[in-house]
C-alpha cells in the first residue's frame, strides 16, 4: 500500500506545491529548462507567513522539511532545514523530483495552450519541409470538436484542389467538414503550403449594388448599409442629386478586389437609371479602363464609429480621393454631441481599434476627434437621407 506523506493533509502544504507547479509550467511555456523554485515569504506562502502563532509556522514549516527529507524539494540555504524556525532565514525552494509533486497535487502535466498544441500537431502531421511549417504554426486552428492533428492533415489536401477553380471559401468547405470560413485571412499559410508567391483560391467577390442617377452624375457616394442604401435610392433629398450610389456587401477590407472583374460582381438597381451607355461608362471608371470620362469625386458614409473610418481608410487605398460624406456625416455628428450617441458595449462594438488619422479632412479633424472626446457612437441608420 502506497504510503501517503501527512503534509498531503494539509491545504497549506498544498498551495505551496501548487505554486512551484506553476512555475514549472510557466518556465516550460517560455522553454526554459530551469526547475521551479520559490522564494519564500508572505506573498508566495501567505499561509505560513501570515499564520497568528508561532506554533503553526513551526509546523507548517516541518512540512518543508519533511518533503526535503523525501528528496521531493530541496532548500537553501540548507541550515534552515536544521532549524525549527528556519522558514525565517527566508528560504529558497526548489522542485527535485517534479513527477512525484505533480502527482501528488494531481497535475500530471501542464495543461497546453491552443497555439502550443497546434504548433505540435503541425510538425507532427504537416507534408512540408521544417521552414514552411514554421510559417504555418503561425496560423493557429482550432476547432471545437476536432483534433487538430486532423486539421492539420486537412491541409495536406490543397495541393490536390489548386486547379479545381474553386474560390477560397469552397476550399474551406471541403477541408473542414463544411466549415467555409476556416481560411479567410490565412491566405499567406496557404501559399507557404502550396510554395506560391499569391493564393490560386479567390476570394468571393464583393457585390455592389450600383444605382444610377439620370443625368450626368456628379460623384460616387459609397453606403455601408443596405437600410441606409434603400432609403438612399428612394430619396429626393437635393444633398443626393446627381450622387451614384454604391452598397457594397460584404466588404470590409482592402478595395483592391473592387477595382478588378474578378473581385466584384455589379448588380444595377432598377430603381435608377438603366442605360447599356450608363453601365459602361461606370465599369469603365471603376475598372480603371483609360477610356473611362468619369473622373468623380468618391464620399463614403457609414456608421460614425471606429470601424467605419476603418472602412473609408481601406477604400482610400485604391481610391485616393475618397471623403466622408459631411451632408449624412454633420447631423450625426450633432447628434453624438449632444449626448445622443452610445457606448460601444451597448451596440457590440467593443474593442474597436481607434483610427487616429485616415487622410480625409472632415474625419481627421471632426469625427475622430469627436468620438474620441465622448467615448460613443452613432448608428447610420438614426437618419435617412
Amino acid at each position: 500500500m502506497t504510503v501517503r506523506p501527512l503534509w498531503l493533509q494539509s491545504a497549506a502544504a498544498l498551495s505551496l506545491l501548487n505554486t512551484l507547479v506553476d512555475r514549472l509550467d510557466a518556465a516550460e511555456h517560455r522553454g526554459s529548462m530551469r526547475a521551479g523554485s520559490v522564494s519564500l515569504g508572505e506573498k508566495t506562502w501567505p499561509a505560513l507567513y501570515k499564520a497568528e502563532r508561532e506554533s503553526d509556522k513551526e509546523f507548517l514549516w516541518s512540512h518543508v522539511c519533511d518533503m526535503a527529507r523525501w528528496k521531493w524539494l530541496s532548500v537553501k540555504p540548507e541550515m534552515a532545514l536544521r532549524k525549527a524556525a528556519g522558514y525565517a532565514m527566508s528560504p529558497k525552494v526548489t522542485v527535485v523530483d517534479e513527477g512525484a509533486v505533480r502527482t501528488a497535487i494531481g497535475r500530471p502535466e501542464r495543461t497546453r495552450s491552443s497555439l502550443e498544441r497546434w504548433r505540435a500537431a503541425v510538425d507532427a502531421h504537416l507534408e512540408a519541409s521544417p521552414s514552411v511549417k514554421t510559417l504555418v504554426s503561425d496560423f493557429c486552428i482550432d476547432l471545437p470538436g476536432y483534433e487538430m492533428a486532423a486539421v492539420v492533415e486537412r491541409l495536406n489536401g490543397l495541393h490536390g484542389l489548386v486547379d479545381k477553380g474553386l474560390y477560397l471559401r469552397e476550399v474551406s468547405s471541403r477541408l473542414f467538414w463544411g466549415m467555409s470560413k476556416v481560411l479567410d485571412k490565412r491566405q499567406p499559410m496557404v501559399n507557404a503550403i502550396l510554395g506560391l508567391e499569391e493564393c490560386p483560391f479567390p476570394e468571393l467577390p464583393i457585390q455592389l449594388h450600383v444605382w444610377l442617377p439620370e443625368g450626368e452624375s456628379t460623384g460616387i457616394l459609397f453606403i455601408e448599409n443596405a437600410l441606409s442604401y434603400e432609403w438612399a435610392i428612394g430619396s429626393l433629398a437635393p444633398s443626393l442629386s446627381g450622387l451614384v450610389l454604391v452598397f457594397a456587401s460584404g466588404f470590409k477590407g482592402t478595395a483592391q478586389r473592387l477595382r478588378t472583374p474578378a473581385g466584384s460582381s455589379l448588380y444595377f438597381s432598377d430603381k435608377g437609371h438603366r442605360s447599356s451607355n450608363a453601365e459602361g461608362e461606370f465599369k469603365r471608371w471603376l475598372y480603371q479602363d483609360p477610356t473611362a470620362r468619369l473622373g468623380l469625386p468618391v464620399f463614403f458614409w457609414g456608421d460614425l464609429d471606429f470601424a467605419g473610418m476603418g472602412i473609408l481608410a481601406a477604400l482610400r487605398t485604391s481610391f485616393s480621393e475618397a471623403q466622408a460624406w459631411a451632408p449624412g456625416y454633420v447631423p450625426m455628428l450633432a447628434a453624438l454631441e449632444s449626448g445622443r450617441g452610445h457606448v460601444p458595449e451597448a451596440a457590440e462594438k467593443k474593442g474597436q481599434r481607434v483610427v487616429e488619422r485616415i487622410g480625409s479632412e472632415f474625419a481627421d479633424t471632426r469625427l475622430i476627434p469627436a468620438m474620441k472626446r465622448t467615448g460613443q457612437f452613432v448608428d447610420q441608420e438614426l437618419f435617412r437621407p
